[in-house]
């Protein structure tokens, strides 16, 4: 009886122990959740700093989210506007250069209408020929213009052997003539030549021809300038003297050629010879005045 009693009280020993073990773990829980829910109702300072700093965190993210999407919108309604602005500048730009291009284009004709009229007070009064203008349209090969073709042709009245001018003064002749172009040799040619006086004495005559070089250390016609001989060694040339045409031939008399850069006397052969740099341009020639021949028939 005696064993019995002692199993039962120590099974009650164990049922209380049970009882006080799960006792204690709900208050533990429940102080738990009240710790929680004071938190929640601003109790605990920090959880609420924390919680709010979230929130803050969680709108920030928002708000920043939504103007990077308004500001991609914003920039590409402004990029299209610009586009369209740059198109219109542009545009404009375009036109003010097209109308610089032609006020330019008429000023040119302007000078060169105003140049060439100078080319005819170049020619006598007395010598009455048919002239007109024209456009070089191509040219030789090279820096310099030695050949080269005119915009007029036999319906507009050139002949062969034509005199070619500009405002400057005698550019060349022309040697072949189609029906609307003729082609040119100017002074540099090896074909072409012409008889000139100095200005200062119209008895000082030579002519401006390129036969063999006269310098075997330079190239005269390379360097765009005129070669030519006096008729008489004793005449009294000197550098500086200016050259115009004599008369003699086709051409009319004082149209300037240029003037004397340099002498060179070769008295084994009782030549004197003149190195002439031309008044015309041989680099930039645009517009000349073509000039019929004179009939020395």
């Amino acid at each position: 009886m005696l064993t019995l009693k002692f199993e039962n009280n120590k099974n009650k020993k164990k049922v209380n122990f049970k009882v006080i073990a799960t006792g204690v773990v709900a208050i533990t829980l429940i102080g738990i959740v009240g710790i929680s829910i004071g938190s929640n109702k601003g109790s605990n300072p920090i959880g609420a700093n924390m919680g709010m700093n979230s929130i803050s965190t969680i709108s920030s993210t928002i708000n920043s989210g939504f103007n990077f999407v308004k500001g991609g919108f914003e920039n590409i309604i402004n990029f299209h506007k610009n586009a369209k602005k740059a198109e219109a500048l542009e545009e404009e730009n375009n036109k003010l250069q097209q109308e610089v291009i032609d006020l330019q284009n008429k000023l040119d004709d302007t000078q060169s209408l105003e140049s060439l009229k100078s080319a005819l007070n170049f020619v006598d009064e007395k010598y009455v020929a048919k002239t007109l203008s024209a456009k070089v349209v191509s040219k030789n090969d090279g820096n310099w213009y030695t050949a080269f073709v005119v915009s007029a042709g036999s319906k507009d009245g050139v002949k062969k052997d034509s005199l070619v001018m500009n405002g400057k003064g005698l550019v060349g002749v022309v040697y072949e003539v189609s029906n609307n172009y003729c082609k040119v040799v100017s002074l540099l040619d090896t074909k072409s030549s012409v008889s000139f006086k100095l200005a200062k004495n119209s008895e000082f005559k030579g002519i401006i021809t390129y036969g063999e070089n006269i310098d075997d250390e330079a190239d005269y016609r390379n360097s765009g300038l005129l070669q030519g001989y006096m008729f008489d060694l004793n005449y009294n040339v000197l550098p500086g003297d200016v050259v115009t045409t004599s008369g003699l031939g086709l051409f009319p008399e004082g149209i300037v050629i240029g003037k004397v850069e340099k002498v060179v006397e070769d008295k084994n052969n009782s030549l004197k010879y003149v190195i002439v740099k031309p008044n015309v341009d041989f680099k930039n020639i645009d517009d000349v005045v073509v000039v019929e021949p004179r009939n020395i028939n």
